[in-house]
């Protein structure tokens, strides 16, 4: 299997100073929330716009019970390249998932620090059981039925906002939903998105309900974003969609 130059060198990166950092699996949980939009973990966990991320270790690329609408790409890593997730393929897609796999739908552009990768990666592992850590071996469908997985605490119930002109207006909020925005919604909606991924934005025809409830509630395709972001957050980034700073 080839890699790009640039992941050659994380991955070297990353066994050069496995041993002098050790990841935290609370500030992966953290960092998950920037994940949960599309993936699910857990007892119960469903696919949604992307597979669950139960037993991803030790799971061969582009497979995964019950869920079917992964890219070609994907598909081709995992029956031509033989790619199994594990500790070292995991941190390479990470940290670049479309120089990884190019092709691949997953529109997330990747951790760019080694800690966050690991930590990130300390978290997930948590929900694969059945799999031995450092072990780089499949784990078979049975074994993976078999394990018993941690149970994640669900998003409390919250009312919607009332949106005032006051607060659309509000100079900090439309910054701070600018940062958001850029962050985590350009690579789908801006002007440099995939094609095909989602549709650029036409604020002029939104109000503030409607963009609140699609970034909270998602549509179709379009990942629900209550568990990623706060009730501000989710405000700011109405405020700023709807502002005149707004920029796809």
């Amino acid at each position: 299997m080839k890699l790009f130059p640039a992941v050659a060198v994380i991955a070297l990166t990353f066994y050069s100073t496995i041993a002098t950092t050790a990841p935290n699996p609370v500030k992966g949980e953290e960092l998950f929330k920037q994940c949960v939009a599309c993936h699910a973990i857990g007892e119960g966990a469903v696919h949604g716009v992307g597979p669950t991320l139960n037993h991803v270790f030790g799971r061969i690329a582009g497979t995964a019970h019950g869920y079917s609408n992964f890219s070609p790409a994907m598909k081709d890593k995992g029956a031509k390249d033989e790619l199994l997730w594990t500790e070292k393929s995991l941190y390479i897609f990470l940290a670049g998932p479309a120089r990884y796999v190019p092709g691949t739908i997953m529109g997330y552009e990747g951790l760019k620090k080694e800690q966050e990768i690991k930590d990130l990666l300390s978290f997930l592992i948590t929900f694969s059981p059945a799999y031995v850590p450092e072990s780089a071996t499949e784990v078979s469908a049975d074994a993976a039925a078999a394990a018993v997985l941690p149970v994640v605490k669900t998003a409390d119930e919250e009312e919607d906002p009332a949106f005032t002109d006051e607060f659309l207006s509000d100079e900090n909020a439309i910054a701070t939903g600018g940062e958001l925005w850029g962050k985590q919604c350009r690579h789908c909606h801006g002007n440099s998105a995939y094609p095909g991924k989602a549709p650029k934005l036409k604020p002029a025809s939104y109000t503030a309900d409607f963009v609140f409830d699609r970034t909270t509630n998602g549509f179709r395709k379009m990942p629900a974003w209550k568990s990623v972001f706060s009730l501000e957050d989710r405000k700011s980034i109405t405020a700023y969609v709807l502002s005149k700073k707004f920029s796809p």
